[in-house]
């Protein structure tokens, strides 16, 4: 990954990355954030309702046990310091999908951490692509979730990179005109990436200089 040649076409297409994301995603993050900050989310049923419709938790195959455990775990987890995603991963690994099969959910563990922690980032198949990670097939289970947590660092510290460096002054200051809500810095990259990521896909080419 070089996050170098990434930032500079993502600068290049900044306009296009900003003008894909909508004011609803922004305005649908912040309702959840702040009904979260309310209080007890297991209670909640329109927190997580939103939070299913808008992280497409009912669209990936997931039993109604899996979505009862994994508010109840981070409703648990929501005063913890630090929070180990290997641990979250292997509790909700003995939930079975609909299909039968156990399944390593890495995505749901980033969101459910990001919703405690603002400033831990998610990670999906739209950032996926945008780093341009690969998904080749792994079979074995530790392996895969090994992938998923180097990857993911990998997202860290690129993040902070392009903090300390300025790497996308012109998609952030962009961003900053468009949307008007508070956010930290690392949730806008958040946006910002799984928006490049998303329009990478719309134009059908992954950037490879």
């Amino acid at each position: 990954m070089d996050i170098y040649s990434i930032t500079n076409h993502l600068n290049e297409q900044a306009e296009t990355v900003i003008n894909t994301l909508g004011d609803e995603e922004i305005a649908v993050y912040i309702f959840l954030n702040n009904e979260f900050l309310k209080g007890d989310i297991t209670s909640n049923q329109v927190f997580q309702f939103v939070f299913r419709s808008f992280y497409r938790l009912d669209n990936a195959g997931l039993t109604p046990e899996f979505k009862d455990a994994y508010f109840q775990l981070m409703q648990r987890c929501r005063n913890i310091n630090t929070i180990d995603p290997h641990a979250i991963i292997e509790y909700l690994y003995q939930y079975k999908r609909r299909k039968g099969d156990h399944s390593i959910q890495f995505s749901f563990t980033t969101k459910m951490i990001n919703m405690i922690d603002p400033t831990y980032p998610i990670y999906d198949s739209e950032v996926a692509r945008a780093f341009r990670f690969s998904n080749s097939y792994v079979k074995d289970k530790e392996q895969k979730i090994a992938r998923y947590l180097k990857q993911h660092d990998q997202i860290i510290e690129a993040y902070h990179k392009i903090i300390e460096e300025n790497l996308l002054e012109k998609p952030l200051a962009l961003f900053n005109s468009k949307f008007d809500y508070q956010l930290p810095i690392i949730k806008k990259l958040d946006f910002i990436f799984w928006s490049y990521g998303k329009s990478l896909k719309l134009s059908n080419k992954i950037y490879t200089g």
